[in-house]
């Protein structure tokens, strides 16, 4: 997943399959936050499966929160060089992310079994579709639009039409307040999945692979079912875009269980998965360190009167119409810092 953000985030060119679908549809691009989200969901079953730290927890959320904002500051000082309250987003993908973890580890005091998570995550799907199939009979057309949808209600509504994704102009919020609960019901599958796979459980590895197909089984009947109810979509997040994505996710953890999940893994293939390991052990910093990079390297100019990443490009590429090379530079150099980080056990944590 953090390869993919990687290279999306480096291929600035944006070619047509890169952008996010524009409304009701998927597009590859549009996987790669839910799957984050659903593989936090999963690292959350693993951090709260004995007890919920309350105090660290908050300062987790608040830490998030804050890294949210200055991050916003970051883009909006970064694309018109000045800072002003009156145009500032409160929403993101880090308080979008702060509120998941925040919901996810307090149920985490009540639900610490699996079949219990499943419950939790088929309510949340299902009390999501309704709100939102409830909300379409109401607009014209009878199907939701972005001109008639909850979050060009509520978002506005709550944080100010100035202060959302576009100042409210698309008339949606793909990380605001609404979005936030599609975003629930994806960390509440990967809490599913986390909970399935715990080492704790004691189950074998052939029961643990049954339970775990069973769960992407039940995801998908109920991403079906609720399409016929709401379309699958990015923008507001809907249960079965949520749940079929987390279906996917399973299958893959799935595989890697059997693949990986030994009681004494070769040298060979720890060594092979190191880079994935450094990585996953600081996403944080890779996911949204790479974003905030490639948005300076895009928005500030050289003397040239070239923005960085174009005479970047231009560097290792030697063509801006030839940018795979690029793109694999920089995941490689993430993967490099990554792994250095790993072997002197630095992770940038909230």
């Amino acid at each position: 997943m953090l390869v993919c953000s990687v290279a999306v985030n480096a291929w600035f060119t944006t070619p047509e399959w890169a952008k996010h679908a524009v409304w009701d549809s998927v597009k590859p691009i549009d996987l790669i936050f839910p799957v984050f989200v659903t593989l936090s969901g999963c690292g959350l079953g693993f951090a709260y499966g004995r007890r919920v730290p309350v105090g660290p927890t908050l300062r987790r959320g608040t830490i998030l929160l804050l890294a949210g904002f200055l991050y916003n500051a970051h883009i909006q000082w970064t694309i018109t060089g000045a800072l002003s309250w009156d145009s500032f987003r409160l929403t993101g993908v880090l308080q979008l992310y702060a509120f998941v973890v925040l919901v996810i580890a307090s149920l985490h005091l009540l639900a610490k079994e699996w079949w219990v998570w499943l419950g939790i995550t088929l309510i949340l799907g299902a009390a999501y579709t309704l709100g939102l199939h409830l909300y379409a009979a109401s607009c014209p057309s009878g199907l939701l639009t972005p001109e008639c949808n909850p979050s060009g209600l509520v978002d506005p509504l709550v944080f100010g039409a100035d202060h959302i994704y576009a100042a409210g102009v698309l008339g949606h919020d793909p990380e605001g307040l609404v979005a936030s609960f599609g975003a629930l019901v994806s960390a509440a599958a990967g809490a599913t999945m986390g909970h399935a796979m715990s080492p704790r459980s004691g189950r074998s590895m052939l029961r643990t692979t049954l339970i775990l197909l069973g769960v992407v089984a039940c995801f998908v009947a109920l991403a079906q079912v609720t399409a016929d109810f709401v379309p699958p979509m990015k923008r507001l997040w809907t249960p079965p875009f949520a749940l079929g994505t987390a279906a996917g996710v399973g299958l893959v953890l799935t595989a890697l269980h059997l693949t990986l999940d030994r009681t004494a893994s070769p040298r060979v293939m720890a060594a092979a998965t190191y880079p994935l390991v450094a990585l996953g052990r600081n996403s944080l910093l890779v996911y949204f360190g790479s974003h905030a990079v490639m948005l300076t390297l895009t928005h500030t100019y050289a003397p040239s009167g070239e923005t960085w990443a174009v005479l970047l490009a231009r560097g290792v590429t030697a063509s801006e119409d030839r940018m795979w090379p690029f793109v694999v530079a920089a995941v490689l150099a993430w993967t490099v810092l990554a792994s250095i980080l790993h072997w002197r056990r630095i992770y940038l944590r909230p």
